[in-house]
């Protein structure tokens, strides 16, 4: 009587279950070694270290009141810290591609909020009988979004005007925040782009749920660029004065925070290289 499981169905199910269990074990094993592990914690990290930042940028409006009538890059803090736990949590449980969508939308949001909030200069539409301009409340800046979400990303980030970020900061910002909306947006409509990519890395086992060490820190970099585009948008579109305090006050003494060295946040910093307290600090 032959042995092979080929030949009996009820065989075959036996050894595909097998086989699957046994991945299933190999990759909780990968999860719970020290490389998976520190991987992990560096997800979490760049997620509490973006809240940091914005809970500063929200501690500090307090000073003012009208501020929530005038900045919608503050009244969208819920929406961007959702945006960034959820991506976060998708990439700790090996959801990379719903954690690029997350990601890609904070991309759109942190960048349209911050024209909305610098006044950029107003973009034409042939669509409407006048440009969108600068406007001076909140309301008038979420009735505008509908307006943007019809026009190119690129003329939006082309237009955008900086306060803090110089000149070459300004191009490094374009530059990121062009090639991080291009790259992150093929995940967000069904094309042969995504879907023959995940189909190539399914032919090789690469299943979702199955990530590697390199998927988790590839994710992580990916993250780490978006949140330092995101937090130089969202310090942009504040008050220069307080962003200065912000740094020189809480995250100077804070060696450790990770956007001390990220291009975006760190061009944002310079501006306030003049300030007694760092001049002081040698």
């Amino acid at each position: 009587m032959s042995t092979d499981p080929m030949e009996n169905p009820e065989d075959l199910l036996k050894d595909i279950f097998a086989k699957r269990k046994a991945r299933i074990d190999e990759h909780e094993k990968l999860r719970a070694s020290e490389p998976f592990q520190q991987a992990l914690k560096r997800v979490d990290k760049l997620v509490w270290e973006y809240g940091e930042a914005i809970n500063a940028i929200d501690f500090q409006s307090t000073r003012w009141p009208p501020f929530y009538e005038e900045f919608i890059s503050l009244r969208m803090k819920q929406q961007f810290a959702e945006c960034v736990i959820s991506a976060g949590q998708l990439i700790k449980e090996g959801f990379h591609t719903p954690a690029r969508r997350e990601l890609r939308f904070l991309v759109e949001a942190s960048v349209k909020a911050l024209w909305l909030d610098t006044g950029s200069p107003e973009i034409s539409d042939s669509r409407r009988e006048k440009p969108i301009s600068k406007l001076s409340d909140v309301k008038a800046k979420v009735g505008a979004l509908d307006d943007l979400g019809r026009e190119r990303f690129a003329g939006i980030v082309k237009s955008l005007k900086f306060k803090m970020i110089d000149d070459a900061g300004a191009e490094i910002f374009r530059s990121a925040a062009l090639d991080l909306y291009s790259k992150l947006s093929t995940h967000v409509h069904v094309s042969s782009q995504n879907i023959g990519k995940d189909l190539q890395r399914f032919e090789k086992g690469q299943d979702i749920g199955f990530e590697t060490v390199k998927d988790v820190n590839s994710m992580a970099d990916l993250m780490q660029r978006v949140l330092d585009l995101a937090l130089a948008s969202h310090f942009e579109a504040f008050m220069p004065s307080l962003v200065g305090d912000i740094f020189v006050e809480i995250f100077d003494e804070n060696k450790r925070w990770t956007f001390h060295k990220t291009p975006l946040v760190a061009a944002v910093s310079r501006h306030f290289d003049y300030k007694a307290e760092r001049q002081s600090r040698g």
